[in-house]
């Protein structure tokens, strides 16, 4: 047994009645206190009546009550507010710091045998998520309610994340949004390498020449490593020249073209032709994100990446080789989602939540709820579970459920898993 499951059973005041102390003393829990995750006692703010006595403190749980001295916790004033110790097995008496006694309850005898035998089936699960043979008997208000709870831990980790580039780039919005926009372009495959571009090529760069077009082409082409001497097509051969130029005058250090991976992607997603749609969207405004963020229209920020590579793209997907068949390499409509899903919405979040102003995170939220649902391996598995996904609020809470919760078998922090569990 674990003892994340013996907190699960004091939070929700599931132990068999009645309560007394290892001295015959009755326990009445009258508030089971606020669960601490952090450092300190495992439960703040209790309200317990001991005997005759209304006790107000904390409560700290262990397998063994002789942990509590394996733990140090005996010459830790933080624990002195300790007013009760619930252990599985009472191996030892304890004390405070202050040495007063800490009364202690015993509960080896007062778990459900039921709802552990549930929790041993959860923990013990081979299934694709813990409670796939249960969660249809969920109740759909439940689920839903899951989903929300983790959308949100989601963007606000993603929020974390960006707090770190937010200050490692001077607290410049501009900045941040331009290297998250390189990494959605990127997709799964390329992330790494476009992300290493943008922070080898700062976007200050880019702006000095957002008249210029061409100019930005060789500056991205060029950073990335992947114009190398020897072109036959006049428009990679002015690439270079052009982009010598440049890196002379920013002192540019190129990447290592080894870098960028073009096996087994479609070459409508080559990076190549990927870093020619990043030139075109940065070509729009030195200010994309404070478009974004006036936006008040799902179509009206769809369309600021609704931009056509350069013409040479048209008949190319590498340099110097001819494509078969002409076409214009504008980004599809669910790539244009994705990097909304990824770049815009957790930005709009981290900007409501750094200054604040409640109405940009409602604007990222209903951004999610106005977009269509991802289409991936993840969100069919949890359609066949029978938890069907309406938009990209509920994919993107799903994708959380399952990365976060169930694959680390976090059963007992989930609302679904708990319901199942009670």
């Amino acid at each position: 047994m674990k003892e994340e499951f013996l907190h699960y059973l004091w939070k929700y005041r599931l132990f068999r009645q009645p309560l007394i102390t290892t001295e015959g003393v009755h326990i009445e829990v009258v508030k089971a206190g606020v669960h601490n995750p952090d450092s300190g006692p495992d439960f703040f703010d209790a309200r317990l009546k001991i005997g005759d006595t209304l006790w107000a403190g904390n409560v700290e749980i262990h397998l063994q009550s002789s942990s509590w001295y394996e733990h140090g916790h005996h010459e830790d004033n933080a624990y002195n507010n300790v007013i009760l110790h619930v252990v599985l097995n009472h191996d030892k008496p304890v004390m405070r710091a202050n040495s007063l006694p800490v009364p202690c309850l015993e509960c080896n005898d007062l778990i459900p045998v039921q709802l552990y035998e549930k929790y041993r089936e959860l923990m013990g699960s081979k299934l694709w998520v813990p409670c796939a043979g249960s969660i249809r008997h969920c109740p759909e208000i439940v689920v839903r309610s899951c989903i929300e709870h983790q959308l949100i831990d989601r963007l606000l980790l993603r929020a974390g994340q960006i707090r770190t580039v937010f200050e490692n780039t001077g607290n410049n919005w501009e900045e941040v949004f331009y290297r998250m926009l390189a990494r959605s372009f990127g997709l799964k495959i390329n992330t790494l390498p476009f992300e290493m571009l943008a922070a080898s090529l700062p976007h200050n760069i880019i702006i000095r020449h957002q008249y210029q077009p061409f100019q930005i082409e060789a500056l991205l082409f060029g950073q990335a490593g992947l114009l190398e001497p020897g072109f036959r097509d006049d428009y990679p051969r002015r690439l270079k020249e052009e982009y010598m130029f440049l890196q002379n005058k920013y002192s540019l250090q190129p990447l290592d073209a080894s870098l960028w991976k073009f096996m087994r992607l479609r070459p409508p997603a080559f990076p190549t032709i990927r870093l020619a749609q990043f030139a075109a969207v940065m070509q729009t405004t030195s200010a994309l994100f404070s478009l974004v963020l006036e936006s008040d229209k799902l179509d009206d920020i769809r369309l600021v990446f609704s931009k056509k590579a350069g013409k040479y793209w048209d008949n190319h997907y590498l340099f110097d080789k001819p494509a078969p068949v002409s076409k214009e390499k504008f980004l599809g409509d669910q790539s244009i989602d994705l990097i909304i899903i990824n770049t815009v919405i957790p930005l709009l979040f981290f900007y409501g939540d750094f200054y604040k102003k409640e109405e940009y995170k409602m604007k990222a939220l209903s951004l999610l709820e106005q977009l269509p649902p991802e289409n991936n391996t993840i969100i069919e598995k949890w359609k066949s579970l029978g938890i069907r996904a309406e938009d990209a609020f509920t994919t993107q809470g799903l994708l959380q459920l399952k990365q976060n919760s169930c694959d680390k078998k976090k059963c007992l922090h989930c609302r679904i898993g708990s319901e199942l569990l009670k």
